[in-house]
């Protein structure tokens, strides 16, 4: 980071760090250098109920996307975190081996299986397709 704020596609967010005790002092130091906030939740390994209980009641966070890549929205997904899943598809391709995927268990977390329930369909302009889903949390 280089500054307290994160501009992506024309909007300007606070950056807020989610951290566990493993963290050092330095890296904290740097952060509030920078006036970036951050909580800390969970020894060694993050404690999701922790953190969304933090994020909600220090800075009043009611709704999170998750914008992370496979792993994140598979860890996410396996600790009960997600109620809805949101995918466009688009009709597009590169063929590569390395793209991203949407869920990616990477031995941080279990590979058990989830199902979803679909809620909705929208065709957007240009043929993409927007699905939402609700989870399935077992």
């Amino acid at each position: 980071w280089d500054s307290p704020d994160l501009n992506y596609a024309g909007t300007k967010a606070h950056v807020l760090e989610v951290l566990t005790d493993k963290a050092s002092n330095s890296y904290k130091a740097f952060l509030r250098g920078l006036g970036i906030s951050y909580i800390i939740a969970g020894e060694r390994e993050l404690d999701y109920q922790l953190a969304m209980s933090k994020l909600k009641n220090l800075f009043h966070i009611e709704l999170l996307m998750l914008g992370g890549g496979g792993v994140l929205n598979w860890s996410f997904i396996q600790a009960g975190m997600c109620d809805e899943l949101s995918i466009v598809i688009a009709a597009a391709v590169d063929g590569a081996s390395d793209s991203p995927s949407v869920f990616e268990a990477r031995n941080l977390t279990s590979d058990d299986p989830r199902s979803f329930t679909l809620e909705t369909v929208e065709v957007k302009e240009g043929g993409a397709v927007w699905l939402r889903y609700m989870v399935k949390n077992q």
